[in-house]
């Protein structure tokens, strides 16, 4: 089991790849993510300092580095939209996904971590929010409200999820060419993709292809504060698929916060984390400063000290366990 940090803590704050690498290297971690808010060239100047610097880059997280079409004021993780229904932009998505896996080649890392797009809709997210505030997510108010969004969306999904599962066709052959695996991240609100039925059509559909699921902790966690759905159940039911965890704490609706800082129980993720062999990566949100990473970072640490035991204990363990106590 690996630990490692994204560079997004470090987003914005660096204008050369030599201080990224070092600060990096202060947080005493072995692996690196290379998050999508890394430009050109500082993603170059990265490169060439991670030489001897006893740092493994581990994933990339698409896409990465920014694309050249993309002005900074635009940066996100979705400037294109694998799911899209229009097949130049959807090819668009394709190709600038496509250079990510090269740089992932040329730096001998792994994983690429992608983003799947999402069910155009109306998804109503401050409505959805402001009920779940006044009248809490187990009120009939909320969950007649949730339910025909949901109901929405499954009856809109269809295009999306074949242009989804289009784009992912051609990756996984070059993914297979490149030698990446591609991690298909859980996401945070109802409207993206994919739930856990679509993995499962998807991993069904590209049964053998170089893709699995990459968990994000967050994300989980703000599934289950929404009532849409049971990160554990998700997670232990994509297990067999599972190649690596974005780890972070949150406080509410806040995520991508220091584990140890907010309500996550960490602990059965990182104890699956361990049985599998995945990698565990710190993904904290832009502006964290270092001594608040780095508090982050122990945390995990001593949580896989705490969790290495024999098989069966964990086992046991980890088939009873949730999110939250």
């Amino acid at each position: 089991m690996v630990l490692g940090v994204s560079t997004s803590w470090a987003a914005g704050q660096v204008t050369h790849g030599r201080d990224l690498v070092e600060r990096c290297k202060a947080l005493n971690v072995a692996a690196l993510e290379l998050d999508y808010r890394v430009p050109a060239p500082l993603f170059q100047q990265v490169a060439m300092a991670l030489k001897g610097s006893g740092i493994q880059v581990v994933s990339l997280h698409n896409f990465c580095p920014v694309p050249d079409p993309v002005p900074w004021d635009r940066v996100c993780a979705e400037p294109f939209l694998l799911s899209h229904t229009d097949r130049e932009e959807r090819l668009r998505a394709v190709q600038w996904t496509l250079k990510t896996m090269e740089h992932a080649n040329a730096l001998e890392a792994p994983y690429v971590v992608l983003h799947c797009g999402r069910v155009a809709m109306d998804a109503e997210l401050p409505t959805l929010t402001a009920l779940r505030e006044r009248v809490g997510v187990q009120a009939p108010e909320y969950q007649a409200f949730l339910e025909r969004k949901l109901a929405e969306r499954q009856a809109r999904r269809t295009p999306f999820l074949d242009a989804l599962l289009w784009s992912l066709d051609r990756l996984a052959r070059e993914a297979q060419r490149l030698h990446v695996m591609l991690g298909l991240e859980n996401r945070a609100h109802y409207h993206e993709m994919p739930n856990m039925e679509e993995y499962q059509v998807l991993l069904h559909e590209l049964e053998g292809a170089p893709i699995g699921y990459w968990y994000d902790t967050g994300h989980g966690h703000l599934m289950e504060i929404f009532g849409w759905g049971n990160p554990m159940e998700t997670l232990n039911a994509c297990q067999d698929q599972l190649v690596g965890i974005h780890v972070h704490d949150a406080v509410g609706q806040s995520d991508h916060l220091p584990p140890g800082s907010g309500h996550i129980q960490l602990e059965p993720v990182v104890r699956l984390a361990g049985r599998l062999g995945c990698p565990l990566i710190v993904e904290l949100k832009a502006g964290t400063n270092d001594d608040d990473c780095q508090a982050g970072v122990e945390h995990v640490r001593k949580l896989m000290e705490a969790v290495a035991e024999p098989v069966e204990d964990q086992d046991e363990r980890a088939s009873h366990s949730r999110l939250h106590p």
